[in-house]
């Protein structure tokens, strides 16, 4: 994988001498195996790459075709080479050398701009055609890899990360004050409101399935990917079929993962995700006489703080059942000691170059990434998006869908077989349901819960400013009371571009940082196709939630995993009893944001004051305070004072160094 960049000057103007030097002094913070460019008057392209497949190693980004005119720089890994070998016509015996760069360029020339159609994997690529002065970017299908772009006074500017944009433009960045709002107010994981914008008002995001054209009419975009519309329902005669496709086509969503330089990781947790995607690779890797390195994190074991009764800390009893089941898997556990979600917290932030949310998980995932680099692993594997596709199936959904279209039968059915599975009394299962059948107003008049909640800090006129709440509640973000929806509406949550966009963002620069590519095979877009092709009751039968993969995986998963319905892991439960050695020094730093008021044009002051001192009572656990918040206005305070020293380029401040 790479960073790309690239610099047009659609005016006809000379690049601006040092820009190179500049760009490449941002991005020292990453681990890049080689660094290139290409001049040429008006067009700089460049390159800093990872050598993750063994292809790569022949690779030479920018690759300039003389005789087309055409220059290209790509990130890319691409999955179905051998089909494209076999459409390109390229012979076999060279197969093993062609490079992922060199097929994006022969689609290119055969299909144009359509190309992106034919392609499947991670990538991020731009291409300059000389003879047409025109620029062609595309973005993969999920979004996996990022693209950023400025474009304002005839120059355009694209990269894989932000520092390098900002250290080649004429000028110095604005903040975008309704970004930082809607992060400020969304109390989830998620960023952002909006997938195109970035925490800088001047420099966007291409999104997930998107191609950009640049040329003397300006920019133009245009999604190349929907698969709400372009999906057929598939039709299958039995179920035995649909678990039998389902297994040919996710077992080559992983199996195209393996492909790498060194060895395959994955992040494995107990569950039904992580789980599958571990025996699939196993299983595949055991072809090749290889093993797969898994990495767990298990908590503390005096955890201090309760959790609820479903939820377990320590899912190693599942791990082991899947180790035992595969026979080549070899297991690290991960307890993190010494390890906690606030002392990296000025790393993350010039890795990822924003403030970021994922505060409870980070400093497992940190040493996950980093055991898994310093093993000699180039690919980690996780099933991360696997809930929405292989693992999908909410009994509330498949009750609400079967109310909508009056199958009164079919819900008792559904009923009566859940309160069976999990034991519970089918009398008080169905009030529970038909308490959800209740429409959303009238449930939302006997909710006391304010639209935006409570715990935010954001400050009321920004709310008011940026119309959060008229925004949130027509993008789904606004959860309280909950809103039910049918399998219909709730498909769209599998292709959502922010969801996508927020995946990409983390992965893309975390590989960048560790010189590790995560890869998602519950994320390929083949196995999204299929699952969005399915009946609903694949998915829900008879009160099995989660049904596909549990009956698809049989004689594969081990059936603790498979069949486990009564627990489930919380990877984050010790995460704020980690956090106590350090209350005094958070407590400093959340003071010096009340005392210089920095954040004064972004948050309630007086609220945050208030939250502070209940942190600061040595009586009250911190479990009794917003401590998540608290620490996510801190994320942001810290990203306003790096962007102030952060960035060497024409503006003439100062670049950071490498915190390994």
């Amino acid at each position: 994988m790479s960073v790309v960049w690239g610099v047009i000057n659609t005016d006809g103007k000379e690049i601006d001498p040092g820009t190179e030097e500049y760009i490449e002094k941002n991005l020292k913070i990453y681990k890049l195996d080689s660094l290139n460019y290409r001049l040429n008057n008006n067009v700089l392209f460049g390159c800093g790459m990872q050598f993750i497949t063994p292809e790569s190693i022949y690779e030479v980004l920018p690759y300039h075709d003389e005789n087309r005119k055409l220059t290209i720089t790509a990130d890319a890994i691409i999955d179905n080479r051998k089909e494209l070998f076999e459409l390109l016509n390229i012979p076999e015996d060279t197969w093993g050398k062609v490079t992922d760069s060199e097929l994006i360029l022969k689609s290119y020339e055969k299909w144009g701009k359509n190309c992106t159609q034919y392609l499947i994997g991670d990538f991020a690529f731009a291409i300059w055609n000389e003879k047409a002065q025109e620029l062609f970017c595309a973005r993969d299908h999920t979004g996996t890899r990022t693209f950023y772009y400025y474009y304002k006074d005839n120059q355009f500017i694209f990269c894989t990360v932000i520092k390098p944009i900002i250290a080649a433009c004429n000028q110095k960045m604005g903040l975008n004050e309704r970004w930082i709002a809607d992060f400020l107010t969304l109390t989830g994981v998620v960023h952002q409101s909006e997938c195109e914008e970035t925490i800088y008002t001047d420099i966007m995001q291409l999104p997930p399935a998107n191609l950009l054209i640049l040329n003397k009419s300006g920019i133009t975009k245009k999604k190349y990917w929907n698969p709400l519309k372009s999906v057929k329902r598939l039709k299958l005669k039995s179920d035995k079929e649909y678990y039998e496709r389902f297994i040919e086509i996710f077992t080559e969503a992983v199996r195209c993962r393996l492909r790498c330089n060194g060895d395959v990781a994955i992040s494995l947790s107990g569950g039904l995700d992580s789980g599958s995607v571990a025996c699939i690779a196993a299983q595949e890797l055991k072809k090749q006489n290889k093993s797969l390195k898994a990495f767990s994190f298990i908590s503390l074991d005096n955890l201090k703080y309760k959790i609820p009764s479903n939820r377990i800390a320590n899912e190693s009893e599942y791990i082991e059942a899947i180790k035992e089941r595969c026979g080549n898997i070899d297991v690290t556990y991960c307890k993190c000691e010494g390890k906690d979600s606030y002392s990296k917290m000025d790393w993350f932030i010039q890795v990822l170059e924003q403030p970021y949310k994922n505060i409870e998980n980070s400093f497992w995932n940190d040493e996950i990434n980093s055991r898994a680099s310093q093993s000699g692993c180039r690919v980690l594997l996780t099933g991360q998006y696997g809930n929405v596709t292989i693992s999908y199936g909410n009994f509330f959904t498949r009750a609400y869908t079967l109310y909508r279209h009056g199958s009164f039968i079919r819900l008792i059915k559904e009923i009566k077989g859940f309160s069976k599975i999990h034991k519970a009394s089918g009398l008080y299962v169905a009030k529970v349901i038909f308490k959800s059948f209740i429409p959303f107003w009238i449930r939302k008049l006997a909710s006391k819960n304010n639209e935006i909640n409570d715990s935010s800090f954001v400050d009321n006129n920004l709310i008011k400013k940026w119309d959060i709440e008229t925004r949130f509640k027509k993008q789904g973000f606004i959860t309280k009371p909950e809103r039910y929806y049918t399998f219909k509406k709730a498909k769209k949550f599998i292709v959502n571009p922010i969801a996508f966009t927020q995946i990409g963002t983390v992965t893309t620069k975390t590989a960048l940082a560790y010189g590790i590519i995560k890869r998602d095979p519950t994320m390929d877009k083949r196995v999204i196709e299929f699952c969005l092709s399915l009946p609903d009751d694949l998915f829900v039968r008879n009160g099995e939630e989660r049904r596909l993969v549990r009956k698809a995986m049989k004689g594969i998963l081990p059936d603790k995993v498979r069949l486990n319905v009564s627990y489930r892991g919380i990877q984050h439960a010790d995460w704020i009893q980690r956090l106590e050695p350090k209350r005094k020094a958070i407590i400093e730093d959340l003071e010096d944001i009340i005392k210089q008021g920095k954040l004064k044009e972004y948050i309630d002051l007086e609220k945050f004051r208030e939250e502070v001192e209940v942190l600061k009572d040595e009586k009250k656990e911190l479990n009794e305070c917003n401590i998540r918040m608290l620490l996510i206005v801190l994320s942001l305070n810290k990203f306003l004072s790096f962007k102030q020293t952060s960035y060497s380029g024409k503006g003439g401040e100062q670049g950071e160094e490498r915190m390994d």
